[in-house]
């Protein structure tokens, strides 16, 4: 019966390694790629759990099983349909599972039974796997970059725990190719840093000018008869001062990477702040706003005034992006297990088009004409502070949905007071 039922768990986890893969591949969301290569090493070690302790009741059951004999427990159907390399050893270093990729990358042919056989470095892939087996505890080794025969590869190592004590060690390892996500998330970051101090170099050189020119501009106003068109255009001038006086606040937000002034609040509480200033634009555009909390949300450690603004500038979007009316449904639910309470506008508007999505977060990039490009990356600036996700998921003429993902408490930050 234990054969069995780890056959299907075998088949049911590679199947849903596949699906998991190959959806969150394909959203092009950074996120994705930090889940997905976690789930990878959370079913390795469950597989190869498996697979020990198979063995183990085998050696039990019929001592003069041939250590050398057999390596490879899981099934090979499976091993294949994995779409990164697997290499699991116990803890003398025997293999006990291995696919065609892994034997690629470190080099392995199948007379190779034990990896302190083989030649490595300290950062290679198998060099790595013997430090977590030498450790002989709970050991995750951070991604790292391996070059092999002209191809870059990602890898991570981690320890196999039963009972409390390693047993064995995983090295999974993918084609940076694969990790396009996580290069994707960098060169954003690199692009929001770039944009930051550039910001913060040429914000003060504009904005002194600019406020003797403002100044000037009001005294004009003043000294203007109310029936002037003089003073109409004035009161132009002034108005458009204030708007670059916003473009340079919300530059100035992707310079500055400031600490949240963090206390406990209730996002509830939060969103209808923002729906009460939002409620009668959207009545008036034949849009219906739809609140959907869950009950008993536990309180979060944020800034109030920057998820505000955050909450503000999604709920704005959706609205616009509903010329001729809709819904907008607007729902809050803790998610017990990842420790965080989710927040998503999902409207029922234009959508976003596939070559769009993957640009509307970086700076400057809008499609409408009065905006500035800004509004989501200073949004993502502040999830990101707070130690949480902005993500969206989009069907082009059906619809936009945006996620706030929170953590209950910001490790990154100080807690709240």
């Amino acid at each position: 019966m234990a054969v069995v039922t780890g056959k299907i768990v075998f088949s049911v986890l590679g199947l849903l390694l596949g699906a998991v893969y190959w959806y969150f591949y394909n959203q092009s969301i950074e996120l994705w790629a930090s889940i997905f290569i976690n789930l990878v090493i959370l079913a390795a070690g469950i597989l190869v759990g498996y697979s020990l302790r198979d063995r183990k009741r085998d050696r039990i059951c019929n001592p003069n099983i041939n250590n050398q004999a057999s390596t490879q427990t899981i099934s090979e159907p499976l091993l294949k349909s994995l779409p990164v390399a697997l290499l699991s050893v116990n803890m003398e270093g025997q293999i006990t599972n291995i696919n065609k990729l892994a034997g690629i990358i470190c080099d392995i042919n199948s007379s190779t039974y034990n990896i302190f056989e083989l030649k490595s470095t300290a950062g290679s892939p198998v060099g790595q796997l013997i430090k977590t087996l030498s450790l002989k505890q709970v050991h995750r080794c951070e991604v790292n970059y391996y070059q092999h025969n002209d191809k870059r590869y990602l890898f991570r190592t981690e320890n196999i725990i039963e009972g409390g004590q390693a047993v064995g060690a995983v090295m999974i390892a993918w084609e940076s190719t694969e990790g396009v996500l996580v290069e994707k998330y960098l060169s954003q970051k690199d692009k929001m840093a770039m944009i930051g101090e550039l910001a913060a170099g040429i914000a003060h050189e504009i904005r002194n000018p600019l406020t003797s020119v403002r100044g000037l501009v009001q005294i004009m106003v003043q000294k203007c008869k109310i029936n002037d068109p003089a003073r109409e255009h004035a009161e132009i001038i002034l108005s458009e001062i204030d708007s670059i006086n916003n473009i340079i606040k919300e530059l100035l937000l992707l310079a500055r990477r400031s600490s949240p002034n963090l206390s406990f609040a209730s996002l509830p509480a939060v969103l209808d702040h923002v729906l009460l200033l939002l409620e009668g634009e959207a009545s008036c555009r034949g849009i219906e706003i739809t609140r959907d909390y869950q009950d008993n949300l536990p309180l979060v450690v944020l800034d109030e005034d920057q998820i505000r603004q955050v909450f503000l500038h999604l709920a704005t979007n959706a609205i616009n992006a509903m010329p001729t009316g809709g819904k907008l449904t607007i729902s809050v639910k803790y998610n017990e297990t990842m420790g965080v309470v989710q927040t998503v506008f999902q409207d029922e508007g234009i959508g976003i088009s596939e070559e769009n999505i993957s640009r509307i977060f970086h700076p400057f990039f809008t499609t409408r004409a009065e905006g500035t490009g800004l509004g989501l990356p200073v949004s993502c600036q502040i999830v990101d502070n707070h130690g949480g996700t902005l993500s969206v998921q989009s069907i082009y003429g059906k619809g936009s949905a945006f996620t706030v993902q929170l953590p209950l408490v910001n490790y990154n930050n100080t807690k709240a007071s």
